[in-house]
């Protein structure tokens, strides 16, 4: 990477740490600081589903949002708070691409969220052996 290159990279991550911070720090109507967690959408965990194979979430986390070792973190059934959940998809840090408004919408969005915190629990090692 040239010098330019790593100037115009250093400036854009500033930008976005600047944005963000800009959003933590903006008062929320009434001129009061937003407080509390972000309440999650209800969802439609069948929907969910279709947008999570439809915009290609199971070719790095899985069918059901377990993950894999090489492709990408699992995803549920326990997914982390809806508000980190979106601020992820929408800017990710990793290898992820972003996943826009344009190109996931809101209502979509919580959808396969519904559909990941719909995911059955991992079956005990402990059931499946045989008693001794």
């Amino acid at each position: 990477m040239t010098g330019e290159g790593r100037v115009r990279r250093g400036f854009q991550t500033a930008l976005r740490a600047a944005a963000i911070l800009l959003c933590y720090t903006i008062p929320a109507r009434g001129g009061q600081q937003a407080t509390g967690p972000t309440p999650t959408p209800a969802g439609n965990a069948d929907a969910g589903r279709q947008t999570f194979a439809k915009k290609g979430c199971y070719a790095c986390h899985g069918r059901e949002g377990q993950g894999s070792p090489t492709t990408g973190p699992r995803l549920g059934p326990n997914p982390t708070a809806f508000a980190a959940f979106t601020r992820y998809v929408r800017a990710p840090r990793g290898q992820m691409p972003p996943y826009t408004e344009k190109v996931l919408s809101d209502t979509e969005l919580a959808d396969i969220y519904a559909f990941l915190r719909a995911r059955p629990p991992a079956v005990s090692i402990d059931t499946l052996l045989p008693p001794r």
